[in-house]
């Protein structure tokens, strides 16, 4: 039974991650990005930004299509600006009822 607790817990966290990135919501850091300011500095900037969705949420409260975008967005951003990473998933304005 001990050999198979960790993984038992692993399995666990795997499926709570997967849930909570599996939900429904709003990607509102798209707006954002879409800002005019915001959106001429992107275009001038060179971002590797992948085309997977894994909804992240910010800490401005707006959830981003991936990690990728939120590091682009922090290039256009003044460093009083800048975004962190609060988790993976939609964040708790964004899920869809």
């Amino acid at each position: 039974m001990s050999k198979l607790l960790p993984l038992l817990v692993l399995a666990l966290v795997a499926s709570f991650a997967a849930s909570s990135i599996m939900r429904e919501g709003r990607l509102s850091g798209a707006e954002r990005m879409n800002e005019p300011e915001i959106k001429q500095c992107l275009l001038s900037k060179v971002c590797i930004i992948t085309m997977d969705l894994t909804p992240t949420c910010a800490s401005d409260g707006k959830t981003y299509p991936n990690r990728g975008s939120i590091d682009c967005l922090n290039e256009c951003l003044k460093p009083e600006e800048k975004v962190s990473i609060v988790s993976g998933g939609y964040c708790e304005g964004d899920i869809s009822n």
